[in-house]
């Protein structure tokens, strides 16, 4: 039988070139990582300003060398110097201890949902048509609306649990305390294991459910329990809710033309018509989307700064201009003056701010398409709550 390959290579020849590698990368990373923290404890405290990006760009650099090669890494970091502090609007904003910054990871890392400041979100109780004369669910609903949820749950599975049945307006409430209280998944389990058969097509409880896997991010699956809440409902005033729920739907999947059907079919329903043409006034006005090429900015960096002026990053731009031409200045003087030690390390700041300025350019770029996809993408949504 044939024995497998790392059994057929040599012990001490394996061992002595893996030792070899680990030190390499233990090597580099203790490396910048000294200088990195050394700047953070020494010289960062004495500066007494705070980096107005998340993470910091000390941070972004230690980061960035750990999980990266060298050169990726310095190219990385020299694109985040010349940006940081610059160009405010093209960045999300997070709330931090320290106050607000400006959200910024390495490209290869989506930074985590809850780390986007999206302000302050309500969540109001759900009534259906009958009048409650019962004194519990009127305790459930006040306390959802006062944002008591962990509260109005204990109630409604005290109410579920004494009278061994569970109807529909109490349901969709433990839908809503689920979806406040972030327990997106435990909404999902709970429709899928204990909301009883019959009222499982109810369009209300369906919409929930929809809202629910959308803060997943799971919007095709939303869409599809979207359309089915639609197609078992008569109720026009139900209808246009979840209409307009799915034209938000496309929206955040940057499905203009889908989302602009959804909003057309809501001018023939009893929704406000004024915000109906606000919506698709955007829509029309903002399409097709004026985006940048990632390649032309990259060659135009040629010239410093030129392509991030391109991916409209203006003030990057005269920063990396200013950053090149200084470092490009220092290194010919120094050869000049036959200071050839001096000119290597000059030289190489020089080359890697010059390379990092048309990396950099060309993720500018993208970055600025992106924002412009996410910036309509949210100016649709606003003003429609689920």
């Amino acid at each position: 039988m044939c024995q497998p390959f790392m059994e057929q290579v040599d012990g001490s020849t394996l061992t002595s070139k893996t030792s070899y590698f680990k030190q390499s990368v233990k090597n580099k990373e203790s490396s910048t990582t000294d200088y990195i923290q050394f700047y953070q404890k020494y010289i960062s405290e004495i500066r007494g300003q705070e980096c107005p990006m998340y993470p910091s760009c000390s941070n972004f650099g230690l980061k960035s060398f750990k999980e990266k090669s060298f050169a990726e890494a310095f190219l990385l970091v020299s694109d985040r110097l010349m940006r940081c502090g610059h160009d405010h609007g093209n960045y999300s904003l997070t709330l931090r201890n320290n106050g607000f910054r400006k959200l910024d990871y390495p490209y290869y890392h989506t930074p985590p949902a809850e780390l986007f400041y999206t302000g302050n979100t309500y969540f109001y109780s759900y009534s259906d048509s009958v009048q409650d004369t019962q004194t519990p669910v009127l305790l459930i609903k006040s306390l959802i609306n006062d944002g008591l949820f962990h509260e109005a749950l204990l109630e409604i599975k005290r109410i579920q649990h004494s009278s061994s049945q569970i109807n529909s307006e109490l349901f969709t409430n433990e839908l809503i305390c689920l979806k406040a209280l972030g327990e997106f998944e435990k909404a999902i389990y709970a429709y899928e294991m204990r909301c009883p058969i019959n009222l499982k097509s109810n369009s209300e409880i369906l919409y929930q459910l929809s809202v629910n896997y959308s803060y997943l991010n799971n919007f095709s699956k939303a869409i599809e329990i979207t359309n089915q809440a639609i197609t078992n409902t008569e109720n026009s005033y139900q209808k246009a809710k979840l209409i307009a729920f799915q034209a938000t739907l496309f929206a955040k999947q940057h499905k203009w033309k889908e989302s602009q059907q959804a909003f057309e079919h809501l001018k023939t329903l009893p929704f406000s018509q004024q915000l109906v043409q606000q919506k698709l006034a955007l829509i029309r006005s903002a399409l097709p989307l004026k985006e940048k090429k990632p390649g032309i900015a990259a060659l135009i960096s040629i010239v410093p700064g030129a392509g991030y002026a391109y991916a409209g990053h203006k003030q990057t731009a005269i920063s990396a201009f200013i950053i090149n031409s200084l470092l490009t200045y220092a290194t010919y003087s120094n050869i000049k003056n036959k200071n050839y030690g001096m000119s290597m390390l000059t030289g190489v700041f020089n080359l890697s701010f010059y390379i990092g300025n048309i990396y950099g350019s060309s993720k500018s770029a993208k970055r600025y398409n992106e924002n412009q996809r996410q910036n309509l993408s949210n100016k649709l949504v606003y003003n429609i709550h689920p």
